[in-house]
């Protein structure tokens, strides 16, 4: 009888948490490409890869049909989510490739439970952009301003890359990924990164000289 409740009560449980083990971290990963408004979304297109925040904002102009600022910025972080979602799938096939010993579903859970480190970076550089648009007015100089947008993003993008490593690795380890493919996982983690960083993560001095004069311009009309 004991079983039979626990296969009853906790069972259902795991399936919801395993859910949860991809929705939240797929939802955290790609939300931030999602926020940009019309103020912000030249400069969200030189931090992060321009393809990306572009399919978000096509799936906004899709998504929202409102005038309520609350629901159109849930709307906004839902096409940022599925976008994100897409990339996870993407990425959960390479990785059960890698993996070669579970199901896609169980491959799916390792590649976005990974992904924390990342989302979390993808956040803070939201963040990042939101903070210095609103110094635009504060009189920095641009030299100053060019300098903020592109060290303080770097900084928090090196820090980052490194927690994805170490989560690459120690949830191989935990889940019983050992021998060479748990170094294949580093190097495919390894290239998720370089895609990322070839598709344009992060922003340049030229970006940044080039983008910020306009964001300048735009304010001081407002």
């Amino acid at each position: 009888m004991a079983e039979m409740a626990e296969e009853r009560y906790i069972t259902p449980l795991a399936k919801w948490s395993r859910v949860l083990e991809i929705f939240i971290p797929g939802y955290m990963f790609g939300k931030a490409w999602g926020i940009a408004n019309a103020q912000t979304v030249e400069l969200y297109r030189v931090i992060f890869p321009e393809f990306l925040i572009n399919m978000a904002e096509g799936m906004k102009r899709w998504l929202i049909q409102t005038d309520s600022a609350a629901l159109e910025r849930l709307f906004s972080t839902c096409s940022g989510a599925l976008v994100g979602f897409l990339v996870i799938l993407i990425l959960g096939a390479v990785m059960h490739f890698v993996l070669g010993d579970r199901k896609y579903i169980d491959s799916l859970r390792f590649t976005s439970i990974t992904l924390i480190p990342l989302a979390v970076m993808n956040g803070t550089l939201s963040h990042l952009t939101n903070t210095l648009l609103e110094t635009l007015g504060g009189g920095e100089t641009i030299e100053a301003l060019t300098k903020s947008a592109v060290d303080s993003p770097r900084g928090q993008i090196q820090m980052f890359c490194v927690f994805y490593m170490l989560a690459l690795w120690m949830m191989g380890k935990r889940t019983g990924v050992v021998g060479k493919r748990r170094w294949f996982v580093l190097l495919a983690g390894v290239g998720f990164l370089a895609v990322y960083f070839a598709l344009g993560l992060g922003i340049t001095a030229n970006e940044a000289a080039e983008v910020l004069p306009k964001l300048m311009a735009a304010h001081g009309q407002h």
